[in-house]
C-alpha cells in the first residue's frame, strides 16, 4: 500500500478487509489527505454478514467505511449494492433496456431487495441468509428496506 513518490493517488478502493486495523486505516487516512482529489470508494457498505449456524452478525465493509469516512471526513461513492452506479453500468453492458424484465435475487433487503427496487426490477428475496422469517413477520418495508416482489425459502424453491 505504499505510495510512489511523485505519482498521484485517484481513488482510495475499500472492500471488506477481515485484518482492517489501525495501520490500514492510517495509511487510507493519509493517502485521502495528501491526494484531497482522491475519491473514496466503497465496494459496499454491508453492515454485517452472518456466519455460523447461530448466525452471528460480524461487522461487515460498512463498519470499515464508516471508520475511514469518520477519521478522514470524506464521504465514500458506494459502488456496490444498491448503487445506482452499479445498475446502470449493468443494464449498459448487457443492453437491458426494461430493467422490468430482470429480476433481482438475494437474500438481504437493504442492499440486494433495494438494488433490485431502486433499478425499476423485479426482486425476489431467499431466506437462506441475512434476511429471516422471523424479521419479516409483521415488517411493512421501508425506503430503507423495502419487500420484495417474492419470497422464497430457498434457492432450490425457484425451480419450475
Amino acid at each position: 500500500m505504499e505510495e510512489e513518490k511523485g505519482r498521484a493517488v485517484d481513488a482510495v478502493v475499500v472492500g471488506l478487509d477481515t485484518e482492517f486495523n489501525y495501520r490500514k486505516l492510517c495509511i487510507a487516512n493519509v493517502l485521502l489527505q495528501r491526494h484531497p482529489n482522491a475519491l473514496l470508494i466503497a465496494t459496499n457498505e454491508d453492515a454485517y454478514d452472518l456466519v455460523g449456524a447461530d448466525a452471528r452478525h460480524l461487522p461487515g465493509n460498512g463498519a470499515l467505511i464508516k471508520a475511514i469516512e469518520h477519521a478522514s471526513q470524506r464521504e465514500a461513492i458506494n459502488v456496490g449494492k444498491p448503487s445506482s452506479i452499479l445498475a446502470k453500468l449493468l443494464m449498459e453492458e448487457h443492453g437491458i433496456v426494461d430493467t422490468a424484465r430482470v429480476l433481482m435475487v438475494g437474500d438481504r433487503l437493504d442492499t440486494d431487495v433495494r438494488f433490485g427496487r431502486d433499478g425499476g426490477m423485479m426482486t425476489a428475496l431467499v431466506l437462506t441468509g441475512c434476511t429471516t422469517v422471523g424479521q419479516l413477520k409483521g415488517f411493512m418495508g421501508t425506503e430503507e428496506e423495502p419487500l420484495p416482489h417474492i419470497i422464497f425459502p430457498h434457492m432450490g424453491m425457484m425451480a419450475t
